[in-house]
C-alpha cells in the first residue's frame, strides 16, 4: 500500500499551534535527540514561540510553509527576503519520527523555488551551528557552499557556539 502523499502548503493561523509542536520536536527536547536539527546543548525552551510564527503569516517578505503527511502537519520551512535577490532559508524542521524519508530534501526544494518565484532571489543562504557536521554535509550536497561569514549564536550558552553561513545559487 503506498504511503499517504506529501503536501506541503502555505501556513494558516488555524495551523500555528501544531506547527509550533513539530518545530519545537524537531529542534529541542527529548524526541529530537536523534535529529539532525537537534540543538540540545542550546538553551531548554521555545525555538520559536507562536506569535513569532503569527507575524510571519501575510508578511511580506517571508512565506511560511508546512508539510501534511494524512492531514497531520510534519514540517516546516521559512524563506525570507532580507535583500534584493537573496532570501533566507530558516525553519526547515521534520518531525522526528518522519525523518529520514526525504520530507526535508522536498521542504528544502519548495523553500528555494518560493524564493525564486515570490522574490526572484537569484540565491539563498542558510545558517548551520558549526558543529553540525552531518547537517553541514547535507547541505554541501544540495548544492550550498561556505562563505567567509558567520556569527556567534545570540545567547550565552555553556560552550559558545557560531552560525556558519552557505550559500546556493538560483536558478528561475
Amino acid at each position: 500500500m503506498a504511503s499517504p502523499p506529501l503536501i506541503i502548503r502555505p501556513a494558516e493561523l488555524s495551523d500555528l499551534d501544531a506547527l509550533q509542536a513539530v518545530i519545537q520536536r524537531a529542534y529541542r527536547g527529548r524526541s529530537a535527540s536523534a535529529s539532525w536539527s537537534h540543538e540540545g546543548e542550546l538553551p531548554e525552551g521555545e525555538r520559536v514561540s507562536r506569535g513569532d510564527l503569527e507575524a510571519l503569516i501575510g508578511a511580506p517578505d517571508a512565506r511560511l510553509s508546512l508539510a501534511e503527511v494524512a492531514g497531520h502537519i510534519v514540517g516546516s520551512s521559512l524563506v525570507v527576503a532580507v535583500a534584493p535577490g537573496q532570501c533566507e532559508i530558516r525553519l526547515v524542521s521534520v518531525d522526528p519520527s518522519f525523518q529520514g524519508e526525504g520530507l526535508g530534501g522536498q521542504l528544502l526544494s519548495h523553500a528555494e523555488r518560493s524564493a525564486v518565484e515570490a522574490f526572484a532571489a537569484s540565491h539563498a543562504v542558510i545558517e548551520v551551528l558549526q558543529h553540525k557536521s552531518r547537517l553541514i554535509a547535507y547541505y554541501e550536497r544540495r548544492g550550498y557552499r561556505r562563505t567567509a561569514d558567520s556569527r556567534p549564536y545570540p545567547h550565552p550558552l555553556r560552550v559558545p557556539a557560531t552560525f556558519l553561513t552557505y550559500r546556493k545559487e538560483l536558478r528561475p
